[in-house]
């Protein structure tokens, strides 16, 4: 097993993902059809997002899930 898929920190890659795009939590919240609140609670990792409830997130960048879990580094 990958130590590192294990330790993926998904509140932080969210954060990065969003301020990388330039957007705040609540313009993320709006594009994505959820509360600013539970953008908030995923960045700090005070909730872990269903595979679905993270999909429509990413769509508010837009971002696939591939994408959101790839290594590589933002453009």
């Amino acid at each position: 097993m990958d130590v590192d898929a294990v330790d993926f920190n998904v509140g932080a890659r969210l954060k990065q993902v969003r301020e990388a795009h330039a957007l705040s939590q609540r313009q993320l919240a709006q594009r994505a059809g959820v509360t600013n609140g539970t953008i908030s609670l995923i960045e700090q990792n005070r909730c872990s997002p269903s595979v679905s409830s993270l999909r429509k997130v990413l769509q508010g960048i837009p971002m696939t899930l591939a994408e959101f879990f790839s290594s590589d580094d933002l453009p």
